[in-house]
């Protein structure tokens, strides 16, 4: 019998980690209108996955994940394009306490983004998931330089579904 559960995810690169990151939330009215007007070098945004098209309510969080990453900006954004993301996914190890984003490119290949050991942060990455399922799973990478939110890198709508996996473990 063949086995049809995926390879497990990948470490990203060290050259492709950023500085730092965090989990934000934008209103559902204010996406397209936010990302649409910057000029940014790294862009997917497909209309499809508008808000408005999936029919959400204006005032509904979109979650998101920022990623700062300074210098190595150029190589993240040119990486993530390369790798064509289709969804980000909260694996909670300890849903109290640690867990990780997992990056799901449409290729289906899987890289562990970012893990963390932190009750805040494992609390945030919770709100994170539950906003993802109220918004249709519905959600955003963005890629910045630094946290002045003077320039934009690059973003990428994401959505969560049926070819996603998405699970916790105890």
């Amino acid at each position: 019998m063949a086995n049809n559960l995926p390879a497990p995810p990948q470490p990203l690169p060290d050259r492709l980690l950023g500085e730092s990151w965090q989990f934000i939330a934008l209103p559902a009215q204010d996406l397209w209108p936010y990302f649409g007007d910057r000029p940014m070098r790294y862009q997917s945004m497909p209309i499809h996955l508008s808000p408005l098209e999936l029919g959400l309510a204006a005032d509904l969080p979109i979650p998101g994940v920022v990623i700062y990453g300074g210098r190595q900006c150029r190589f993240i954004g040119e990486w993530l394009t390369e790798q064509k993301p289709k969804s980000l996914v909260y694996i909670a190890e300890d849903p109290r306490q640690s867990g990780g984003l997992v990056l799901h490119s449409q290729s289906g290949d899987r890289w562990v983004m970012v893990t963390f050991k932190d009750g805040e942060m494992a609390t945030a990455a919770g709100i994170f998931s539950q906003r993802q399922q109220k918004a249709k799973g519905l959600h955003f990478l963005w890629l910045q330089p630094d946290n002045s939110g003077v320039t934009t890198t690059g973003v990428w709508l994401l959505q969560t579904g049926k070819n996603s996996v998405n699970f916790t473990s105890n």
